[in-house]
């Protein structure tokens, strides 16, 4: 069951892949990207990597600063869920029942940091589709990370140019974690994908 789905993901992205005119140049910068995740885990531990400064300093040639803040109604949202998407992209406070975020040209984005010209988006809570073996649980699944798989792609394709604009994806838990980064680095390499707890 879990290689049938894993199979079937597979060649959606590569369908997509074709689509999007991506070939052997996914390939390299697929390895690039795994690179760049290799030397920022590796950089964790560094004292620098783990100060957490802010700046209020925009990025000067950051074309997604022409985006606005926007109101997401977070009615039925975990509390978990909430609290990781504040805690990764440090939005403004928003009211009671919303989170703040980001529309850079009519595509939604959880977070945006200026002075990084950063993109982001904040997964949380989908460890509770897989089994202990890392399978799919429920027939439905697919469908949840196919939905995940658009919704990367469509960012990717709106968080231009790269550079400046970078776009992270970031998991609070292992297992969806592991499985995204397999599928998007495929996908959409230009996206960082970060195991973020």
């Amino acid at each position: 069951m879990v290689a049938i789905a894993f199979t079937a993901i597979e060649a959606a992205v590569a369908r997509v892949l074709v689509a999007l005119g991506v070939g052997a140049v996914a390939g390299a910068a697929g390895e690039a990207a795994r690179k760049r995740q290799k030397e920022a885990d590796e950089a964790k531990a560094a004292p620098i990597a783990r100060a957490d400064v802010r700046t209020k300093e925009k990025c000067k040639n950051c074309t997604a600063d022409e985006g606005k803040p926007y109101l997401r109604n977070t009615a039925g949202w975990p509390e978990t869920s909430i609290a990781y998407q504040i805690r990764i992209t440090q939005m403004p406070p928003a009211p009671p029942g919303f989170l703040t975020e980001w529309d850079f040209g009519g595509t939604k984005f959880d977070g945006f940091r200026s002075a990084e010209c950063l993109l982001m988006e904040a997964k949380a809570r989908y460890d509770q589709f897989f089994d202990e073996w890392g399978g799919f649980k429920y027939r439905f699944q697919d469908k949840i990370f196919m939905g995940m798989l658009d919704e990367a792609v469509k960012q990717n394709n709106a968080a231009v140019p790269k550079p400046p604009i970078q776009l992270q994806w970031y998991f609070m838990e292992p297992t969806s974690y592991r499985y995204m980064s397999k599928i998007l680095s495929r996908a959409t390499p230009q996206i960082e994908v970060l195991y973020r707890p």
